[in-house]
């Protein structure tokens, strides 16, 4: 039986400090620094072997089976009711794909942990990333929005309602004049979303914003600017380009609940390989174009590189390793469930599996491990099965910890819903249990409002979107 120590039971709920401490993000470049957490220090070992300090009281966490059923209402219930103790559900993601059921979870756990990858390289995120040499932080903003507590009223006394629909603005997306225009109006507090958020809250804002203007190059494009983008990024620029800082003070502004961080810190741009024409590209704004694939077709390798540049020749790049933050491998270590969910496959789901050490820290955690393929068309899954979507995930994971990884410390279950769901992937249920072993859970996904009848050929009528309240259940009663 295995044993370790674990944090006392009345501590389920993660602390601000563990949530936000300092980043190891100036060594994520730097293997040298990175630290798995395999290292023992013997001089803090008692003589049972454990590392507990000799003031705290015994504790040692085991590893049990148990038989559920899925969902299980009772437990959903208990998680409504005392969502500040609901199970550390951890996604690893990027877009909006997740943002409904982000917005549903959080009424069940306060406990959630977004780990986002930060190589987007579109719209406005890619301005600030050219101008300031960051990491995108639009899918953390996204995030960050979808997790805001409504119906509270945040740190300042002003509602998060108001403080989100500023957050959610974007500049005019194509005249440049009154794009500049409307941001003046905004840093003038003469704009209405600046004006119907109360002091000090509008205060607070309109310092970050004014930040980030006096720092603005004199070329920056803010067209189609998201303003709260432009919040982050003065935020960060004020406190030291410290990302994690920046994070937590939206996180405080905006009463959030659950975990919001990156998977690394590395500045990096993702680059593709698709199977025909030798064709490669960089950027994740690039992925998943229609006229790419049915001129090259499927997707068939993913790297990081650390430019966009024109001069610099898309093939002949390096490829740049970097590493998981130690923070976030931490709260992967601490997973009650880690989940692969609905996203972009390649550019959301898969490239959080790059950096180093991710790998070994999902083998690590002995907890369920459940992947959402999408259901509706994804055309970074072209050419692929779905049996062929998993093997992706395993290899992966596999390149980082080792070939020999039995496929149940990967991936536990796969979420589908066949009879309800349109899927643009063959789904081969047998295969997947019978040469994967894992298990496939399908079962409803779509509530009944959505659930359609039969269409004018007299066949079933399928839908392309998950019920974010069903996901969640299935979730919930996983961790719990």
């Amino acid at each position: 039986m295995h044993t370790n120590n674990s944090p006392p039971l009345h501590s389920r709920t993660v602390s601000e400090d563990y949530r936000f401490r300092a980043s190891s993000f100036s060594d994520s470049l730097d293997r040298h620094n990175y630290d798995d957490g395999s290292s023992n220090d013997d001089n803090n070992n008692n003589c049972d072997g454990s590392n507990r300090n000799n003031n705290e009281p015994f504790q040692i966490s085991v590893a049990i089976r148990k038989t559920v059923t899925i969902p299980d209402p009772l437990q959903v219930d208990r998680c409504h009711r005392l969502p500040e103790y609901g199970p550390r559900i951890l996604f690893f993601s990027g877009g909006s794909a997740l943002k409904n059921t982000s917005a549903v979870l959080k009424h069940y756990s306060h406990n959630c942990i977004h780990l986002i990858t930060p190589f987007d390289s579109g719209g406005s995120s890619f301005e600030l990333r050219k101008a300031f040499d960051m990491i995108s932080i639009g899918d953390f903003r996204n995030r960050l929005l979808a997790l805001a507590d409504e119906s509270a009223k945040v740190a300042s006394g002003s509602s998060t309602v108001r403080v989100a629909a500023l957050f959610s603005h974007r500049l005019h997306a194509h005249d440049s004049l009154l794009a500049t225009v409307e941001w003046q109006q905004i840093l003038s507090a003469k704009h209405p979303l600046i004006q119907q958020v109360k002091l000090p809250m509008r205060g607070i804002l309109l310092s970050h914003l004014r930040w980030f203007a006096n720092r603005m190059p004199p070329d920056f494009n803010l067209c189609g600017a998201s303003i709260g983008n432009l919040i982050i990024t003065g935020c960060f620029l004020e406190h030291d380009r410290d990302i994690v800082t920046a994070i937590y003070l939206i996180w405080k502004l905006l009463g959030v609940h659950g975990i919001v961080r990156p998977i690394t810190g590395a500045n990096l741009h993702i680059r593709t390989y698709y199977e025909k024409n030798e064709f490669v590209q960089r950027g994740q704004h690039k992925m998943g174009k229609a006229a790419t694939i049915e001129a090259n077709g499927r997707i068939v390798k993913m790297d990081l590189v650390a430019s966009l540049d024109d001069d610099n020749d898309t093939q002949q790049q390096s490829a740049t390793s970097c590493h998981i933050d130690i923070v976030s491998s931490e709260m992967v270590a601490s997973a009650d469930v880690i989940c692969f969910p609905m996203g972009s496959f390649f550019s959301s789901v898969l490239v959080n599996l790059l950096p180093q050490g991710v790998g070994t820290a999902i083998v690590k955690r002995h907890c369920p491990k459940v992947y959402i393929p999408n259901a509706g068309l994804d055309l970074e899954m072209h050419g692929y099965t779905l049996l062929e979507c998993i093997e992706w995930i395993i290899r992966l994971v596999r390149q980082d910890a080792g070939d020999d990884v039995p496929i149940k410390q990967i991936l536990s279950f796969v979420l589908v819903d066949t009879h309800n769901c349109d899927y643009q992937v063959d789904i081969d249920k047998d295969a997947i249990e019978g040469q994967l072993g894992i298990r496939v859970l399908d079962i409803p996904l779509v509530g009944d409002d959505d659930k359609r009848g039969e269409g004018t050929d007299g066949c079933h009528e399928k839908v392309t979107e998950l019920d974010p309240t069903k996901v969640a259940e299935v979730l919930l009663t996983l961790g719990s």
